[in-house]
């Protein structure tokens, strides 16, 4: 319904503005990605820059995923530098979580600047500051190891996955100290609020009356309703909770559809195909690996 309408809306927005987006928007891979050569680091592991960069864009190939899980891809073309699973993923897991901390941290902050608070989304800051850093300490104390034993005696299977989790939890935890977390979701709120402010750029170039900030909360819900949701990439859900708020500040429905197009253009589509072409130089390799004679 609409849709000739917002096609016009995409045509008005203009080619030129979607390129300087999607370039803007691709700078948060790169502030993204010194978090995880951090992370790296800190495991122990010295990974040249170059060679960790192209694995970590491979995992955008797979980041429209459920819950991004598809993103440990790295951790197959890490094992080949010497980095265990369990590391890697751990590093998965604490940067996923400072995603999350930052976004709710950028939304709650934005809200509270504008004079429009956001509740969930500070409750949620608040719990992830409080419970993360408790659970990681729990984690480094050996507590939540020390059950794995005691519950393979009534519950074997339960106690087999948990016991996988172990490795993967337990780098995490080293990662997930007091001052360093915050230092991620830092890099998640400078990268996240790059894209927020194209999309905003894209809300006022399409005539939209919503205002900076006002567009940085809506950004923040609907990343974290998508993520909440599920879906692979917050497929619908991210793109109907950006319209239906834009809607909400009185902006026309197919401006608004035209908006949310354009921002899921500039940041998922886009770093999908930037993970694509990172896959790609890695099967490039390969094969020129394999071409070349021995000595």
């Amino acid at each position: 319904a609409g849709a000739g309408q917002s096609v016009e809306a995409l045509v008005r927005l203009g080619v030129w503005t979607a390129v300087a987006g999607t370039l803007m928007a691709s700078v948060a891979y790169l502030i993204r990605f010194v978090r995880w050569q951090w992370l790296t680091v800190r495991l122990g592991h010295t990974i040249a820059p170059g060679y960790n960069l192209r694995v970590y864009m491979a995992g955008l190939a797979l980041t429209s995923s459920p819950g991004k899980v598809g993103e440990t891809v790295r951790t197959v073309l890490l094992l080949r530098k010497g980095v265990p699973a369990g590391g890697s993923l751990g590093a998965f897991l604490a940067d996923r979580g400072a995603d999350v901390l930052g976004m709710a941290a950028l939304g709650a902050l934005a809200g509270l600047w504008a004079g429009a608070r956001s509740p969930v989304l500070e409750w949620l800051l608040a719990g992830l500051l409080v419970v993360t850093p408790l659970a990681a300490w729990a984690v480094r104390r050996k507590w939540i190891s020390a059950l794995v034993p005691i519950a393979s005696t009534r519950w074997p299977r339960l106690a087999r996955w948990a016991g996988f989790a172990v490795s993967p939890v337990a780098a995490w935890a080293r990662l997930w100290t007091p001052v360093a977390f915050l230092g991620y979701a830092a890099f998640a709120v400078v990268a996240y609020g790059l894209q927020a402010l194209v999309f905003a750029a894209y809300v006022d170039a399409l005539g939209g009356n919503v205002g900076m900030l006002r567009c940085v909360v809506i950004f923040a819900n609907a990343m974290l309703l998508g993520a909440a949701s599920m879906v692979p990439g917050g497929l619908g859900a991210t793109e109907a909770a950006l319209v239906y708020q834009l809607t909400q500040t009185g902006m026309p429905m197919p401006d608004a559809v035209a908006a949310a197009i354009a921002l899921r253009l500039s940041t998922l589509w886009f770093a999908i195909l930037l993970g694509v072409l990172a896959i790609l130089s890695f099967a490039g390799s390969e094969k020129a690996s394999v071409a070349s004679p021995r000595p």
